[in-house]
């Protein structure tokens, strides 16, 4: 995994200890829990579990999150997930930095490390009907190529990209 990767206007850098308020922040965005995996209203427990398990994925070398600062600000995450048929990105945003092109720019980034590493392919899932992520994807080349139903029963699109 990368340690810090620049970005048009900001860079991701590793997920760290101290980023559990962000996690907690995210939690009670109603959006974010909506369209992503984050649990509403996450207590501090949680949110600091979430954050040393993707401490552990990125020790383990099976992926992990990444902050995205702007300014020197922390207001998202995006991560990597090192599966058998590739990797695959997720990310949240906090709404008040929303439609600056920061998460279009780092999943680029991300996508970009990946391929520079051997992936022939990047993956991502977006719950049916999240149309802001959905652009994001599509400004950054994925093209859809089907939904399916995850075992909690959402339905997802699948997303791939190609060197």
């Amino acid at each position: 995994m990368p340690d810090v990767l620049d970005l048009t206007d900001g860079r991701l850098r590793p997920v760290e200890p101290a980023d559990w308020r962000l996690d907690y922040t995210l939690s009670r965005v109603p959006d974010v829990t909506r369209w992503t995996y984050y649990p509403a209203d996450a207590s501090e427990d949680v949110a600091r579990a979430r954050v040393a398990r993707n401490i552990e994925l990125r020790r383990d070398g099976r992926g992990g999150r990444f902050i995205i600062e702007t300014g020197g600000i922390s207001v998202g995450t995006i991560g990597i997930s090192l599966r058998v048929d590739g990797p695959y990105l997720y990310y949240a945003l906090l709404p008040e930095v929303r439609g600056r092109g920061l998460v279009t720019s780092a999943v680029l980034a991300l996508t970009s490390w990946a391929f520079a590493h051997g992936a022939p392919q990047v993956h991502a899932l977006t719950r049916v009907g999240n149309s802001a992520s959905e652009r994001v994807l599509e400004r950054a080349s994925f093209v859809r190529v089907g939904v399916e139903v995850e075992p909690d029963g959402a339905s997802v699109t699948r997303w791939v990209t190609e060197q």
